[in-house]
């Protein structure tokens, strides 16, 4: 059964731009900044003195923000961040920042109790890390309404919301949302694919293969090459888990429809053709 990734917890799918409401010139500015010597302390104190006196934009805040979170001063770039939002409550790039920043911290927080856990495994680390798990599902799962609720357009991140709600127990509302995802053409193969995943952990096998099936296959627009391997080695997969050697068979073959010079799915089919169903 696909395990759900510690990568999975990530908001988003494809990596992009930290920020992708920043301007063209603070885009280079930040891409100039990974490269510059340190800030200055003078710069520092300049930045907070101009928060302090209230600015009437909001991008000394997000200067200052972004230095700290570069330094991994989680609490500092909060609390400028919380005075931006409570003073800009509508910039987007000040919520957008807030949340990124929220998730990253509480990424590592994660990351820092699963480490912990794996080297002493105690029921004090296994209680540590359930709760980090579950406090950046609940982060995630809030971070995904709000931005779908102030964009509504944005409807890839049903996806993340979907991978959330099944990280906190709640699957069935995890699958209607993959369901609905099914019915926009932008999303369909991607969001059938993560169905598949979701329903196979649920045991529902017939409905993770068709889910799987429709990944690979669909016509309007067609998956992505990537998408529809995955499918088909999943479907692959879990039909010979679950001893379908017909099923199985079928989906070895279209992978190697795919992938002719492939000797191990070649070597595979074989093996599947010489057992009986």
């Amino acid at each position: 059964m696909e395990p759900i990734s510690p990568k999975d917890l990530l908001l988003r799918h494809n990596p992009v731009e930290f920020d992708q409401w920043e301007t063209e010139s603070e885009r280079k500015e930040r891409a100039a900044q990974t490269t510059a010597p340190r800030i200055t302390l003078e710069r520092f104190q300049t930045l907070e003195r101009v928060i302090r006196d209230n600015p009437l934009h909001a991008e000394p805040y997000l200067e200052l923000a972004r230095i700290y979170l570069q330094d991994s001063r989680w609490l500092d770039a909060r609390r400028v961040l919380d005075s931006a939002v409570a003073r800009f409550p509508e910039d987007e790039a000040v919520n957008y920042l807030r949340e990124e920043s929220q998730l990253a911290r509480a990424l590592q927080l994660h990351s820092e109790a699963e480490a912990e856990h794996a080297s002493e495994p105690t029921s004090i680390t296994q209680d540590n890390l359930e709760r980090s798990r579950v406090q950046l599902n609940v982060l995630r799962k809030q971070v995904c309404l709000s931005r779908l609720q102030r964009h509504p357009e944005q409807l890839a991140l049903n996806l993340p919301l979907a991978t959330a709600l099944e990280n906190l127990g709640q699957r069935d509302e995890a699958i209607s949302v993959l369901e609905a995802g099914i019915a926009l053409p932008t999303l369909r193969a991607e969001a059938s694919l993560q169905l598949g995943f979701t329903l196979s952990r649920a045991r529902r096998i017939p409905e993770a293969l068709a889910a799987f099936r429709r990944a690979a296959l669909f016509r309007v627009p067609p998956p992505t090459p990537e998408i529809k391997q995955q499918a088909l080695m999943a479907a692959a997969d879990l039909a010979e888990r679950s001893n379908m050697i017909d099923s199985a068979r079928r989906y070895v073959a279209m992978l190697l429809e795919l992938k002719p010079d492939d000797s191990l799915l070649s070597e595979r089919l074989k093996a599947l053709q010489s057992r009986s169903l």
